[in-house]
């Protein structure tokens, strides 16, 4: 393993384990702020930019696959996914393992996960505020702005509260 992936990896642990992954009712700095705009890949190699998907609500999760509240928010994602899609709802799922295809595929397929994975960099997770535990949930208007910010596991009705509300505004 590569000395930054080494140093990204141990980061996150110690901030897993001191914020044992979250549970905070906060919001980021970045609130009410336009989103960093990024440009990452998928597993397949395809390029991912937030600036592409201007029009639609984003919901971009930040999660790990050896995170158990990251595991039990995962159905919840996918069943949003399915209800919202063709409704305005994108869900983009930023894996902060530095292992990459090596476990996002085989996690991919066990969740029938619907909606694109991306690679996450340390350079993302300091543009969205330097990440605080995982799950972290970023919810993003049409326009780009960072309407909500979840640190920790929530409930997918809590999700799908605040999507519905930005939907109901685009539409």
């Amino acid at each position: 393993m590569r000395s930054d992936a080494r140093a990204f990896l141990i980061s996150a642990l110690v901030t897993f384990f001191i914020c044992g992954c979250g549970g905070q009712e906060e919001k980021t700095p970045l609130a009410s702020h336009t989103a960093p705009d990024f440009a990452l890949r998928d597993l397949s190699g395809s390029v991912y930019r937030l600036s592409d998907l201007r029009g639609r609500v984003v919901v971009l999760n930040f999660f790990a696959t050896w995170c158990n509240p990251c595991l039990q928010e995962i159905p919840e994602f996918v069943r949003l996914h399915r209800k919202f899609k063709d409704k305005g709802l994108e869900i983009i799922g930023v894996s902060l393992d530095p292992e990459g295809n090596t476990v996002l595929r085989p996690f991919i397929m066990r969740y029938g996960i619907t909606y694109p994975i991306v690679l996450g960099t340390r350079e993302m997770v300091l543009d969205y505020g330097g990440i605080q535990g995982i799950p972290t949930t970023f919810i993003i208007d049409h326009t780009g702005a960072i309407s909500d910010y979840f640190v920790g596991l929530r409930p997918g009705y809590v999700i799908e509260a605040s999507v519905t509300k930005l939907l109901k505004q685009t539409g």
